[in-house]
């Protein structure tokens, strides 16, 4: 079994740009609170707000890359 390397685990990145991530949701590791993306800055880093709490952040993009999808939304 060959695993995947970088540039196939994150080809969504590579081929679109990171505005194509407003909407997706995601959570912070397997068993965290879900968050959206609701903007890019001109830094590349992304703004999230957190569903549960409403909180809005600046989050890194290889940090948004490592989360999974969230199937389900609180």
């Amino acid at each position: 079994m060959t695993r995947q390397g970088f540039a196939e685990a994150h080809a969504k990145f590579q081929s679109q740009n990171a505005r194509d991530f407003i909407g997706d949701v995601r959570r912070f590791g397997p068993h965290g609170p879900a968050y959206e993306v609701i903007d890019v800055k001109l830094s590349g880093d992304l703004v999230i707000t957190v569903i549960e709490s409403g909180e809005r952040l600046d989050y890194a993009l290889a940090e948004f890359l490592a989360d999974p999808v969230a199937e389900t939304v609180p």
